[in-house]
């Protein structure tokens, strides 16, 4: 989920390889982002959103901020957010 108030924090894979200075395709070889400790995507969806403030700190080596917990009617739901709260399949 995505927080109304947050969405100027989200990053794409796009983002992340372009702040290290390398190509989409080098950071998911790299598996960085599967290793122990790294951020979790934001969505379950096939572009994966990632929060900023996580993935700053996971490349700086420091603990990973907690995410904030409050939903407000706004906040964005990817395609199986939004079912599971209907009760349905994507």
């Amino acid at each position: 989920m995505i927080r109304v108030d947050r969405r100027h924090l989200v990053r794409t894979l796009s983002d992340i390889a372009a702040q290290q200075g390398i190509a989409v395709q080098t950071l998911l070889n790299s598996g960085c982002l599967y290793a122990d400790g790294a951020p979790e995507p934001l969505n379950a969806g096939r572009t994966r959103l990632y929060h900023s403030e996580q993935v700053d700190a996971y490349l700086a080596s420091r603990p990973l901020p907690d995410l904030p917990t409050t939903d407000a009617d706004e906040d964005l739901l990817d395609r199986q957010e939004a079912a599971a709260l209907r009760g349905i399949e994507p």
